[in-house]
């Protein structure tokens, strides 16, 4: 059957999507390494949109090994930084002080979403780019902010959906263990690739390149 076949096309990606959804969950058994994990899965999603499918192991693998240290780094601090704004939340949440708790609710929220926003660009960003960790956290900062409309907010939308699916629906949190965080990663890779293409500088993959081949537009 010919590779062209609309069909075959799908559940190739459909194959790889499960083997990637499989590979991030045993890499994240150590907790510690989700986010390695999650760059590397991020890593395979950009890769397969630039070049084509395959090589999901070995791809996955190598950026997992390259990017460990950030990767884990970037995790450790973004859970805190979660733990930090729940907590403080929770505090004036639980303590009325009137007009001060209100605000400071307000105030913490507002952080909450500056700091996830940042945290959705941080692991595409390290699995795409090299650079000193700090210049990372720079880069997805710029970006989540630089492109807020219209790609940070449809990736926020994205992400906080399904998230509030797998808090509400136990038939989400079967989806996700099957296939469901390589399929969000993916289709969210085509928001940040779109980004990327402005940004960097790469020769396009012949004529029908579905990003740099329409940089100027």
């Amino acid at each position: 059957m010919s590779t062209n076949n609309p069909v075959i096309i799908f559940l190739n990606k459909m194959t790889d999507l499960l083997l990637l959804n499989l590979l991030f969950l045993i890499c994240s058994i150590p907790f510690v390494t989700i986010g390695a994990s999650l760059t590397a899965m991020y890593h395979v999603n950009l890769r397969s949109i630039r070049y084509g499918d395959g090589y999901v192991v070995k791809e996955f693998f190598k950026s997992f090994c390259r990017n460990l240290k950030q990767g884990t780094v970037a995790w450790i601090l973004t859970l805190i930084l979660d733990v930090l704004i729940y907590i403080d939340i929770t505090f004036w949440q639980k303590h009325d002080f009137g007009v001060m708790s209100t605000c400071m609710i307000v105030v913490s929220v507002f952080f909450a979403f500056l700091i996830g926003i940042i945290e959705i660009w941080l692991f595409p960003v390290i699995a795409k780019m090299d650079d000193k960790f700090c210049r990372q956290v720079k880069n997805a900062a710029l970006m989540a902010l630089g492109f807020f409309f219209p790609y940070t907010i449809i990736c926020a939308g994205i992400t906080f959906g399904v998230a509030y699916l797998i808090y509400r629906n136990i038939a989400a949190v079967f989806v996700m263990i099957l296939i469901g965080f390589s399929l969000e990663t993916y289709v969210m890779s085509f928001f940040f690739y779109k980004v990327f293409a402005k940004l960097i500088d790469e020769e396009p993959v012949g004529e029908d390149d579905p990003l740099y081949g329409a940089r100027n537009e």
